[in-house]
């Protein structure tokens, strides 16, 4: 079981982004990201995961942010903390306890879907 000490130091604010319809000034609906959530957090680089793809060598560079547990946090959303914004790949839920979440994320590249 997990308790509260065994989350760490969380020590870094960060803003968890959602997509939203807006209505623009043609009246016309468009997805744009809204702050959602501001929390603590802790924020740990992972190792980067290499794969060939079509013969191509890629590096993919995953960072790990770990929050006190919130039920309305889902993949969908960004996570920006300073000039990085960073997409979500995964949420765990540690033993199920409802203690923390752990965000496995990537940065986010301009231009990229986020499918």
């Amino acid at each position: 079981m997990i308790n509260i000490e065994e989350i760490g130091t969380l020590d870094k604010r960060i803003t968890v982004l959602k997509y939203q319809d807006v209505d623009n000034e043609y009246n016309l609906t468009q997805k744009k990201l809204v702050p959602f959530l501001k929390v603590w957090a802790r924020i740990e680089p992972l190792r980067g995961k290499a794969y060939y793809e079509q013969y191509k060598e890629k590096t993919e560079d995953f960072t790990k942010i770990t929050v006190r547990y919130r039920e309305n946090i889902d993949n969908s959303m960004l996570v920006k903390y300073k000039n990085k914004l960073y997409r979500i790949n995964t949420i765990i839920d540690p033993y199920e306890a409802h203690v923390k979440l752990e965000l496995m994320c990537s940065i986010k590249k301009a231009g990229v879907n986020d499918e």
